[in-house]
């Protein structure tokens, strides 16, 4: 019966236009299918550069992440396995410093993917930030002023 309500809430929130200002604001309305996205301040310039980021970036943004889940969940290994966690963690940060280096658009990214999935830890997480990233490729820009971007699915 939760999800049949669940469900229903999302399916209303498709067709709504929302405004948002936070990264953690444009991570929910993604989250939850919303059709029209407002985008205000300088949050918009931000999303202007990820839209603007070619397949490679994407990739190596996507891949960045998927090594920094990796290395968390090693982290979360007992003592007997701590050589490993040393070896992910070291190639989550160094992977990490070459994506960076070469798109900057991975670091904003990485930048909007960690504050939504900010407050809370584990692979789950990680992953959802991913997939929002992905649903943010669906969203075309309609309208750009000062100030101002507007997303549509």
């Amino acid at each position: 019966m939760q999800y049949l309500l669940i469900l229903a809430i999302k399916n209303k929130l498709e067709g709504l236009t929302m405004t948002v200002t936070t990264e953690k604001e444009l991570g929910n309305a993604i989250h939850d299918n919303v059709d029209t996205i407002e985008i205000e301040g300088d949050l918009g310039k931000k999303v202007v550069k990820i839209k603007a980021t070619g397949k490679v970036a994407w990739a190596a943004c996507i891949g960045s992440l998927t090594i920094a889940i990796i290395a968390t969940v090693a982290a979360m290994i007992p003592d007997p396995a701590e050589p490993v966690e040393i070896g992910v963690a070291g190639i989550a940060y160094g992977f990490s410093a070459v994506t960076l280096g070469a798109a900057t658009t991975s670091a904003v990214s990485i930048g909007i993917a960690g504050a939504i999935a900010a407050g809370a830890t584990g692979a789950a997480v990680g992953s959802a930030a991913i997939g929002i990233l992905n649903k943010l490729r669906e969203y075309k820009i309609t309208e750009k002023s000062e100030g101002k971007v507007i997303l549509k699915r």
